[in-house]
């Protein structure tokens, strides 16, 4: 038994500052990874050593396993824990490990490469009389001899990865070879293997996973389920634990299930047997994940033990901490993850960084984010993930209520996200009764947005509007109450022109007091909204963030410069955009730059950040409007680039691998 001295953190991001936490606990010294424009990370400001990956693609730095195997031995680390994603199920990394001495913190090498088969893990737990789903293997090369036998509808996946990335529901045998060949594509980007399979596609499924840890000793335990089923595009956005609505004898069989594979694997360190649930009962093994999961938090909240610390003394030789008997379920949790993309654009990737943020702080309320004021990085080059808010309550409905609290407060400003689309899932009736399957996001997206909408439309903007006018309409002299000298002209009729999104409005002010003493700020001023004066109040609390009373009812807002000309303001989970004409002769014009096409329409410009992986159309190709043309990957997605006016094309100014940036030429059209 050898306990371990420090732990270099093959990973990034929150799940490497989450592992520091509780290394740093224990007395372990950790070593970050990083790569260029990661120098100042907060997981590498965290660390008590970092090592310099070099520039590249992910396949030489993160995925790289020499260079890391070489940064353990530069830094004397003896044990390298590797997170999810990345290398954490890669049975090379853990047998590199093995061979020089170092101490793997995750299950074997044989494990691993067993669990990373899909097909093989799906045979062994077959085998131990778990069902499961039938699978068929996919060829490209001879797929005209399988697709007309298959029982549509049928899911197409990954042979070797999980997290669903690449995964397709196939309706039809005419759909086949247009999808399996995308996910082929993703499955060798993401797991180095193109290797795809079908399995029939469960209608009304939900997703339940339960929590396992193993030891050397011949010791295995379950920490209960976790429900993922409420997912988008297949990748999990919200996860609560326990999962409701099962009976004792189905959860029972479930995690009877889990632990029929774990001690036929010999499983060493936390991994998670994932299955799937139809609307009659059956349960079936879908795969198991040999890690640390994203959602690991809400299996801590519920039953008090750190996972991460099971793992260290694992890895160290140490048996578990505690028997099965006394892993008890205390209450609920809940997670969510606020991804960097816009729900109402097509849930495209987001890639502006994050320029202001702040978060509640309170009792049972965790938040896991590498987003740090002390940090000069200011959001992921990898992950569209923000942060995951996590919840504890004594009951379902408590903690439900907490999140939205809990979203309502937090603040995120530059990148779009998914904040307000998590709200409306969250109020949805169904998810409050937990009526619902994998599919239910898609199923019910027109309506998810309409109720975000309609709960937008319940807060007061002049609580926005208020805040506007005094952080730009305030007199720097507190002796001064016109409003209008610092902006180098005067305003005879008192009165301000103001555009809130697209609708602008003039709004009449007065102000009756001002007060300033060094940065803090206080004014009393009535102003006229909807042809009603409203008596106001406002403080500056922090550098972004205002206290507003307007006749008696007090709102927290937060701000954060957008552009030059414009300001958003953040409250209740949404976000407003302000800006006054009043204010524009101080600024400098910004350019309108149209996404998709420029004004004439010759252009197609890139909408985000990321790579070309494939191009759909050649030079003097006729192209109509709505023809895919492009296909560019960023943050683990594709994005189709779809022709937004019919045309001729005359040069394709990018090639497949091309990083492209925002507003970047794609493709120019022929202007006649």
């Amino acid at each position: 038994m050898k306990m371990i001295k420090k732990i270099l953190i093959a990973n990034r991001g929150e799940i490497a500052l989450r592992i520091q936490r509780t290394a740093h606990d224990m007395g372990i010294l950790t070593v970050a990874l990083y790569t260029s424009g990661e120098e100042r990370a907060a997981h590498v400001m965290n660390s008590h050593e970092s090592v310099f990956l070099g520039n590249g693609p992910l396949s030489e730095t993160y995925l790289n396993v020499a260079k890391i195997i070489d940064a353990a031995k530069i830094t004397s680390a003896d044990a390298i824990h590797p997170g999810y994603g990345f290398l954490s199920e890669n049975p090379l990394m853990a047998e590199a490990c093995e061979k020089i001495g170092i101490t793997w913190i995750g299950p074997t090498p044989e494990t691993l490469r067993l669990m990373g088969n899909k097909l093989e893990a799906k045979n062994f737990a077959q085998n131990l009389g778990i069902p499961v789903l039938n699978d068929v293997p996919i060829f490209l090369d001879h797929l005209e001899k399988t697709v007309a036998s298959l029982p549509y509808p049928v899911l197409i996946k990954s042979s070797y990865g999980g997290g669903g990335k690449g995964m397709q529901i196939v309706q039809t045998p005419a759909e086949m070879k247009k999808k399996a060949t995308s996910a082929s594509r993703m499955a060798l980007k993401y797991f180095g293997n193109g290797d795809i399979y079908t399995e029939p596609y469960i209608v009304n499924a939900r997703h339940i996973e339960v929590q396992i840890l193993g030891d050397s000793h011949g010791n295995l335990v379950h920490l209960y389920e976790r429900d993922c089923t409420l997912q988008r595009n297949y990748q999990k956005i919200i996860e609560e634990a326990p999962a409701p609505g099962l009976s004792e004898n189905l959860r029972e069989s479930i995690l009877d299930s889990a632990i029929k594979v774990g001690r036929a694997l010999r499983y060493t360190g936390a991994g998670t047997v994932e299955f799937l649930l139809d609307e009659f009962g059956r349960f079936y093994f879908m795969e198991m994940n040999p890690r640390i999961q994203v959602e690991h938090p809400i299996t801590e909240e519920i039953t008090g033990i750190d996972l991460v610390r099971e793992q260290i003394s694992i890895a160290s030789g140490m048996p578990i901490s505690f028997h099965q008997n006394e892993v008890k379920v205390k209450g609920h949790s809940l997670e969510v993850r606020i991804y960097s993309e816009d729900p109402w654009n097509d849930f495209v990737p987001s890639t502006i960084p994050v320029s202001y943020f702040s978060f509640p702080n309170e009792e049972n309320l965790r938040v896991e984010t590498d987003l740090s004021s002390e940090s000069k990085v200011i959001g992921s080059l990898f992950d569209p993930l923000l942060c995951k808010i996590i919840t504890k309550g004594t009951d379902r409905n408590y903690t439900f209520n907490l999140m939205v609290e809990a979203l309502q407060k937090t603040v995120i400003a530059g990148p779009a996200t998914n904040q307000r689309y998590l709200h409306s899932l969250l109020t949805h009736p169904k998810v409050m009764s937990g009526d619902v399957s994998t599919r239910f996001c898609e199923e019910t997206t027109v309506e998810l947005f309409y109720q975000a909408e309609q709960l937008r439309k319940n807060i007061s903007i002049e609580f926005p509007i208020a805040a506007y006018l005094f952080l730009k309409f305030m007199p720097v002299d507190p002796g001064n109450k016109n409003p209008w000298k610092s902006q180098v002209f005067v305003n005879q009729q008192h009165e301000v022109e103001i555009t809130l999104e697209d609708t602008s409005y003039i709004i009449p002010i007065n102000i009756i007091h001002l007060t300033k003493k060094y940065q803090d700020q206080y004014a009393i001023f009535h102003f006229q909204y909807n042809g009603k004066e409203k008596i106001t109040e406002v403080t500056s609390q922090t550098a972004n963030v205002v206290k507003v009373t307007i006749d008696g009812h007090t709102e927290i807002v937060h701000w954060a410069e957008y552009q030059e000309t414009t300001t958003n303001f953040f409250l209740k989970g949404n976000t407003f955009t302000l800006k006054s004409a009043d204010l524009l002769e101080c600024y400098p014009k910004v350019r309108d730059i149209s996404v998709g096409i420029d004004a004439h329409g010759f252009h197609v410009r890139s909408p985000l950040h990321g790579k070309v992986i494939d191009i759909k159309v050649q030079p003097e190709q006729l192209i109509s409007k709505g023809d895919l043309l492009l296909v560019i990957e960023a943050m683990k997605s594709e994005n189709h680039i779809i022709a937004h006016t019919a045309g001729r094309i005359k040069s394709i100014d990018v090639s497949i691998g091309t990083q492209v940036y925002d507003q970047m030429t794609l493709i120019t059209l022929d202007d006649h």
